[in-house]
């Protein structure tokens, strides 16, 4: 047995949703659970991405949950910053963070030059946090390992990835960790994803549990059931053919634009709805389509969505949906009048061809944005959703006249009901940390588990440390 001393601390989404990053010691190694990049108003954004709370070439082992950038998409500023050290992930998620990491890197190059453009008169300028090679140097540290197989990431700690049943590939961290008190288990679930899923396993509670790291995006409210999304978007769709309006969709890249085209899928193969056009505007869209199409046989799909796929034969619309990849197509698309439905990154409009897309239309009233994710505080996603009437897009004022409509059905985050299902299921006997999740989110879910009996549940600040006894 080794003697060590473990102790956690959380260094992003504590308190807030997005930017994940917690740093576990074991004696003198050091292992980073996610580094993800922090979404939100722009100077925000930048104050808490661009500087470390650790020393990043301090760190001896990244475990990364998936590869949504709000879990990964830090991972080249680290490795520019000094990092060291191999990366840890399923090969899903070894093989999707390639293309999100090298689109984010495209992304930031592109916005900053566009932004430093429109300003050049006012002499404001911004610099992107990182290039493609500082992406390429982190993806080649990665070293995938498969689910339920376990390997020594450090000295002292045996770890596991197991079914998080939230994006393609995504796990939960189960750690063993050898200290002075005897082996403790850690289980950290990144995000995890709900009981009733479109495309996914859902994800089974672990067993001899010491401590529960766990997110708690919605810890204060129930989704809307799958079952009404596809009447909901029917209802869009023919509201847009009948206005002769362009239907604006930002959507994370990474599993709802997968979701919302195999509903679309459905829809256009009973004939729900009028033939309307369709246009997937995201390269890192269309490359992890092509990759979820290549292996919907696969990874950890549910058994009705392959058998829907066996007897459909085009699940992803191929033959139809038009998949745009070069900005000049991307362009054209402003110049083409509606009805259409375009869905592009990002999710949360802060980056990304979407903001070209609202930045031409969002001024007309035959638009609708259609808002299918989780939109954080200070995100533009978030202050359309609120109902603000004036937005800046690039650092420019526009009024919104669009219709802006929200659709919680698709989230995969698990809700409040499956969060305590699973926390229940896994009856952590030291603590429960709860993060990934606003305030509000948070105090909710505490209370919650306070009523169910369960004890030593933590909501750990920025900077926080505890130790792991």
């Amino acid at each position: 047995m080794i003697n060590n001393k473990a102790k956690i601390s959380f260094h992003g989404a504590a308190g807030e949703v997005t930017g994940s990053r917690h740093l576990l010691e074991v004696g003198d190694k050091t292992l980073l659970l996610d580094c993800g990049m922090f979404q939100g108003h722009r100077s925000d954004a930048d104050a808490k991405n661009r500087t470390f709370r650790f020393p990043p070439a301090s760190v001896d082992a990244v475990l990364l949950s998936h590869a949504h950038v709000d879990h990964c998409g830090l991972l080249p500023l680290l490795y520019k910053n000094g990092c060291d050290a191999p990366v840890y992930a399923t090969a899903a998620t070894a093989e999707i963070a390639g293309i999100m990491l090298a689109d984010s890197a495209r992304l930031q190059e592109g916005d900053a030059k566009f932004y430093n453009k429109i300003h050049a008169a006012e002499n404001l300028t911004i610099e992107p946090m990182y290039d493609e090679e500082d992406a390429d140097l982190a993806l080649r540290h990665f070293k995938p390992r498969e689910y339920n197989s376990g390997f020594d990431p450090v000295p002292g700690v045996k770890a596991k990835f197991l079914n998080a049943g939230h994006v393609l590939g995504s796990a939960m961290t189960q750690l063993d960790i050898e200290t002075a008190g005897g082996i403790r288990r850690l289980v950290y679930t990144g995000d995890l994803g709900r009981a009733e899923t479109l495309l996914l396993e859902d994800p089974a509670a672990p067993q001899s549990v010491d401590y529960l790291v766990i997110e708690s995006t919605y810890g204060d409210r129930l989704h809307e059931p799958l079952a009404d999304a596809a009447g909901k978007l029917a209802d869009v769709i023919k509201k847009a053919w009948k206005e002769g309006g362009k239907v604006i969709i930002p959507s994370f890249a990474l599993e709802r634009t997968q979701e919302l085209i195999v509903i679309l899928d459905k829809l256009r193969g009973d004939k729900t709805v009028p033939a309307i056009p369709i246009y997937v505007d995201s390269p890192m869209a269309v490359s992890l389509t092509e990759i979820f199409n290549k292996h919907r046989d696969s990874f950890s799909f549910d058994d009705k969505f392959r058998d829907y796929a066996r007897i459909d034969g085009d699940p992803f619309g191929f033959d139809y949906i038009s998949y745009v990849r070069s900005k000049e197509e991307s362009q054209r698309l402003n110049n083409l009048k509606g009805p259409m439905l375009i869905i592009s990154a990002s999710g949360m409009c802060e980056g990304g061809r979407v903001l070209h897309h609202l930045r031409n239309n969002i001024e007309k009233e035959n638009t609708t944005i259609l808002l299918v994710g989780y939109q954080a505080q200070g995100t533009l996603g978030r202050k359309l959703q609120d109902g603000l009437k004036k937005v800046k897009i690039f650092g420019l004022e526009h009024e919104v006249w669009a219709s802006v409509e929200t659709m919680h059905t698709f989230s995969s985050h698990a809700d409040k009901n499956d969060l305590l299902a699973f926390i229940k299921a896994a009856k952590p006997a030291r603590g429960v940390f709860l993060v990934h999740g606003d305030p509000e989110a948070r105090a909710a879910l505490s209370a919650s588990l306070a009523a169910e009996g369960i004890k030593n549940v933590k909501c750990p600040n920025m900077g926080e440390e505890f130790e792991l006894n």
